[in-house]
């Protein structure tokens, strides 16, 4: 859907404004249904990711964060990330990036995609820095369209193990990672 060059673009503006953001902020993994955050959000603290029926990601200004992970009382995680992503402290960089993301020239994608909007608009792209990553739901609907066997291309197996809690039939459905961290790339290729 991007020509290399515009998919080099996209990139490197996107690393490039998040990295000139100011530090700080602070991204928590909470075990809490999205029902159970949404009411103790702030204006400095967004949910920044789904992931689960209880798994839930907020991020923002620290000070608000911890206030919100101190009223909910559940398990928590500090994720080590250079910036609050998903969240109001992503505002500064939006019209900068959307400005790159309008020159791009964008194809329609010729493989199948789930996604919550139109992948060859600049607005996906801006609310795609912004806005909550809605991974329970993407897994949902790919179990709803007859998807049966979930392959995680990436470092590790969180989001295998993640995906496994999203699914209505996970008895029907095979999720494996690639890759795993206590077994060489090859092994863990071709086990998978």
């Amino acid at each position: 859907m991007l020509s290399l060059d515009d998919a080099c673009r996209l990139v490197g503006a996107r690393g490039r404004l998040m990295g000139a953001l100011p530090a700080g902020g602070l991204m928590v993994a909470v075990e809490a249904s999205e029902e159970d955050v949404m009411p103790l959000l702030s204006d400095g603290v967004s949910v920044a990711a789904v992931n689960g029926p209880s798994a839930v990601v907020v991020s923002g200004v620290e000070e608000e964060v911890l206030a919100l992970v101190t009223q909910l009382g559940v398990r928590s995680r500090r994720l080590r990330v250079s910036h609050a992503f998903h969240s109001p402290l992503m505002e500064p960089m939006l019209a900068d990036f959307r400005a790159v993301v309008e020159g791009l020239s964008f194809g329609e994608p010729w493989i199948p995609m789930v996604s919550s909007g139109d992948v060859t608009s600049a607005e996906y792209w801006v609310r795609h820095v912004r806005d909550t990553v809605r991974f329970a739901d993407a897994v949902r609907q790919l179990e709803s369209a007859g998807s049966r066997v979930f392959l995680e291309i990436g470092p590790g197996a969180s989001l295998t193990a993640m995906s496994q809690e999203c699914l209505a039939t996970p008895d029907v459905v095979t999720a494996v990672p690639a890759l795993r961290g206590d077994r060489s790339e090859l092994r863990s290729l071709t086990e998978a």
